[in-house]
């Protein structure tokens, strides 16, 4: 079996959590006379390039059901707060493959989607060139849900930049910077917005 054979077969649980040892281990901090594109970033940082033009916020967070190892989306979570300007993505819908079973039959949650799968979703969430986009990936919950999206990204060869926030919303809220609710507002004519109330249909 191959490595990427192998990580695909890992509950994703488990992948999530070597993503996130990764994106600290590739972190780097950025000093005051040198900006550095960071796998890990900071709620201050992020506030204070929050109008950056090439910055796209993504909100990863989901439910876990763990009797099942079944991801559903949280996109109340995301109406009731997120940081402002971000974009709700259905980590375990829209970027997962369903139906995949191995060799006994057993059904595989929470897959690897296919390549062409993947670009495609991501194309019609960025509206941007995937090389001019910095992500900034977080989550309400459980960071593993940002890192498994980092884990995607990075090893699906995504071209831009991609970083995690530290700490997640909790961090971000803990600093007293302001969040948004209620449904995002309308993307201008020709790109395609996240989801107001959930993920759209498959």
């Amino acid at each position: 079996m191959s490595l990427v054979h192998a990580l695909l077969a890992v509950p994703h649980a488990r992948v999530a959590r070597c993503a996130a040892n990764a994106v600290r281990r590739m972190s780097c901090r950025a000093s005051a006379a040198t900006t550095t594109c960071s796998s890990l970033v900071q709620a201050d940082w992020l506030h204070g390039h929050l109008s950056d033009e090439d910055l796209i916020i993504l909100d990863a967070t989901q439910r876990l059901d763990r009797e099942q190892n079944t991801a559903s989306p949280d996109a109340e979570a995301f109406l009731a707060c997120r940081i402002p300007g971000a974009k709700y993505v259905d980590v375990g819908g829209r970027l997962s493959e369903p139906g995949l079973r191995n060799a006994r039959g057993d059904l595989l949650h929470n897959m690897r989607p296919a390549a062409g799968a993947l670009a495609a979703e991501l194309a019609s969430l960025l509206g941007v060139r995937a090389e001019a986009a910095h992500l900034v990936l977080y989550s309400s919950r459980h960071v593993m849900w940002a890192t498994r999206l980092w884990w995607l990204l990075h090893s699906s060869g995504f071209p831009g930049r991609v970083s995690v926030l530290d700490g997640g919303m909790q961090a971000w809220r803990a600093r007293g910077y302001a969040t948004e609710s209620g449904p995002p507002p309308a993307e201008p004519e020709g790109r395609e917005g996240p989801p107001s109330g959930g993920p759209s249909p498959r």
